[in-house]
């Protein structure tokens, strides 16, 4: 037993492999291997560290270092990105593998690169990378005081700082010039949104150096102009639906637009009388119901609760229909029914001997019929709930539904020549009028809901 556990295990952990820096180093992740390398050794306790983890180390961190150092030895000068990639990669090694227990088997790494160095090389690549760029449009210029802006975060190499600063500066300057340019010729088009947008990003490109003309002005003024047509869209809009409106929804749809155009307009003040005709066709649009019940209120309003739709508690005739909901129970105890049968069962007899073909003799079971008799005893009762739904008013609806439930007890009880494996029983439950209605009424819920969601449809196209 021991022995298939433990080949269970070995199998377990074979197929479970774990990811190696021999693994990474294969598939080119250079630096993962060297991440992995220093993981793998850190977990064991320095004394376990023996000669075979040296040679392992030493193997990798060499061919991983000769991988970046003939990179940077066949990449042209002018392939900043290659480079800069190399001296990153090389500096990472550095950071990783510095100030470990096993840093003085790798001294051939550790003692030829220096941090700082290392740095001063990105530094460089970048300050070069960044010199390369000579276009003289706001792009270049944010372009170059990217790349000087990590040289610098590096090293601060030569005049990297002031190089970046100017850059960075020209950059904004540019920028903020070509937004504004932008803005005034999408204003002349009347595109006032993204004359809008265009003057905000001048504004918020130059921020740092102040503020540039009246783009901040001009920002709200074409914001405001949009709002203003939009606006006015809408309201128009509006209007016009409500030359020909004569339907509730159709109230609706106008008290939308209007408050459109002033939800639009609103960080500037209102929009002409927007507000009081939206207030005024919502108030045309809404349908008035009573609910003139105590039955199932809650439920009902509830579920009434739209919109479009508003409640009258006191007044009934100001209401535009009624709404009647009627429930009525009737419980009958049926009583007990009794059937009598009679039953036949076979059951074991004897064994006979009797001959095969062959004239080999075996033992054979043999059955005869057994009767006896069963009387089931069935009580049962029944309960109807109906519910009965009116409504009235300048919308009609009336329809009325039952729902039934059930239950009964049957007692089976054997008498006579009973066979053994049977045994009087009894089979389901005779339920209280209480639980048949909690039932009952969990259905009615259910039915009802579908009945209203008929209703709200139809209410709403009024």
């Amino acid at each position: 037993m021991r022995i298939i556990i433990a080949i269970f295990f070995m199998f377990l952990l074979t197929a479970c492999h774990i990811r190696t820096a021999e693994d990474a180093y294969k598939e080119g992740k250079y630096l993962e291997s060297i991440n992995l390398l220093g993981d793998s050794i850190e977990d064991k306790d320095p004394a376990e560290f023996g000669k075979q983890d040296i040679q392992r180390l030493q193997n990798i961190v060499s061919n991983v270092m000769q991988h970046y150092e003939t990179s940077l030895l066949n990449t042209n000068n002018s392939d900043y990105a290659t480079r800069i990639k190399c001296y990153e990669n090389l500096l990472a090694m550095k950071m990783r593998l510095t100030d470990r227990f096993y840093s003085q088997e790798i001294s051939f790494f550790d003692n030829k690169y220096d941090t700082t160095q290392l740095q001063q090389n990105i530094a460089k690549e970048y300050y070069n990378y960044g010199n390369s760029i000579t276009g003289t449009d706001s792009e270049s210029y944010r372009i170059r005081a990217d790349l000087y802006g990590k040289g610098l975060e590096q090293y601060n190499y030569k005049n990297i700082e002031s190089l970046y600063n100017n850059a960075n500066t020209k950059y904004m300057q540019l920028a903020a010039k070509e937004y504004y340019d932008q803005g005034k010729m999408l204003e002349r088009q009347g595109n006032y949104q993204a004359a809008a947008e265009a003057f905000n990003n001048a504004s918020a490109v130059y921020e740092p150096l102040g503020k540039y003309k009246d783009s901040d002005k001009l920002s709200i003024d074409n914001d405001r102009k949009y709002s203003t047509q939009q606006a006015e869209i809408a309201y128009e809009q509006a209007q016009q639906l409500a030359k020909t409106a004569t339907h509730r929804y159709q109230f609706r749809e106008i008290a939308k637009y209007y408050a459109s155009a002033a939800s639009t307009y609103r960080q500037y003040g209102s929009f002409r009388d927007a507000n009081s005709q939206a207030d005024k066709y919502t108030k045309k649009g809404k349908i008035k119901v009573y609910y003139n019940s105590l039955e199932l209120k809650s439920f009902v309003l509830d579920i009434l609760s739209k919109d479009f739709i508003e409640f009258v508690i006191y007044q009934p005739s100001q209401a535009d229909i009624t709404i009647r909901i009627t429930t009525n129970v009737e419980f009958a105890d049926l009583g007990q029914s009794v059937n009598n049968e009679t039953k036949t069962e076979q059951v074991f007899d004897k064994f006979v001997e009797v001959s095969d073909e062959n004239g080999n003799k075996k033992q054979v079971k043999t059955y005869k019929d057994q009767q006896f008799n069963l009387k089931t005893v069935t009580h049962s009762n029944k309960l109807t709930l109906t519910t009965e739904i009116d409504v009235h008013g300048v919308y009609s609806y009336s329809k009325k539904f039952d729902i039934v439930q059930t239950s009964a007890k049957h007692d089976y009880i054997y008498s006579g020549n009973v066979p053994s494996n049977l045994r009087n029983h009894s089979e389901g439950v005779l339920k209280t009028k209480d639980s048949l209605l909690q039932a009952a009424k969990e259905q009615q819920l259910t039915e009802l809901k579908s009945r209203f969601d008929d209703i709200i449809r139809d209410l709403s196209y009024l």
